[in-house]
């Protein structure tokens, strides 16, 4: 991707993150920045120079009355939901996305699933509190991997990802099992499995609908007790308190960049 798409795909990314901040702040509901869109905020006050998507994570709580009110949003800016994909699984995180921006890229498989996976968006992450006992924690994480293998019997490219062959024979044999539920189902033992400890007070957060190498990271939850606000590209936008415990859990020296090689865009290919 050129500088001068990543320069457009930064302003339009800015944009859906104004209208996102503008009905939270209209309707009392707490987001945060999150993965390296909460890096970028920190580390440079601005995106990532080379990422290309944007995202965020609301506590369910609050992401259940963003849903509600998601129809306020502007013309040309949409909530979509997993479950809107043309009855294809893509992944199990409702996004925000911008319906005026070009296209990323236009195929058979982007056209089976609404051209939905290809525009630019906000990802919005859920946090799930997560249980204080690691073995239970250890369970949580199993269950959700196990949801997201049978889930993956709904993908359109089924090969899109390489793996190894130990994970190919799993996701094998539970693709096969997920053959055997309806994929509404899928989606609703996601939520079952996601929301286990709601209201518990466990003390502890997780992205409950992250993709799957994602799923074992745990955050303290005084790391959300409340938001700041950091600026991105001038713009002051809501950040976790906590956002150094959170990005050391997610990239350990994240104040350092990673080697000019490892400087890719999330969809290099677009």
């Amino acid at each position: 991707m050129s500088d001068i798409a990543i320069e457009h795909t930064h302003e339009v990314l800015l944009g859906i993150l104004k209208e996102i901040d503008a009905l939270c702040a209209k309707h009392g509901i707490e987001y945060f920045l999150d993965s390296g869109t909460l890096l970028g905020a920190v580390r440079h006050k601005d995106f990532i120079p080379w990422d290309d998507d944007a995202d965020i994570a609301m506590k369910r709580d609050q992401y259940e009355k963003f849903r509600e009110v998601a129809g306020e949003l502007p013309e040309g800016y949409r909530l979509v939901l997993p479950e809107e994909y043309g009855g294809y699984f893509f992944d199990f995180v409702p996004r925000v996305l911008c319906m005026n921006a070009p296209l990323r890229t236009e195929t058979e498989e982007d056209r089976a699933q609404n051209n939905f996976q290809n525009r630019v968006c906000v990802d919005i992450f859920l946090l799930d509190e997560a249980p204080a006992d690691p073995k239970k924690f250890s369970r949580m994480v199993f269950d959700q991997k196990v949801i997201y293998g049978k889930a993956m019997a709904y993908r359109y490219n089924k090969s899109k990802h390489v793996h190894t062959f130990s994970e190919r024979v799993k996701i094998g044999i539970l693709r096969i099992c997920g053959k055997l539920s309806s994929l509404k189902k899928i989606y609703r033992r996601q939520t079952e499995i996601s929301a286990r400890y709601r209201g518990k007070n466990t003390g502890y957060y997780c992205l409950s609908n992250a993709i799957v190498r994602e799923l074992g990271l745990r955050y303290p939850g005084e790391a959300y007790a409340k938001a700041i606000r950091l600026p991105v590209r001038g713009v002051p936008l809501s950040c976790p308190v906590g956002y150094d415990t959170v990005l050391t859990a997610m990239y350990g020296d994240y104040m350092t960049p990673p080697p000019e090689a490892e400087r890719h865009p999330t969809h290099s290919d677009d």
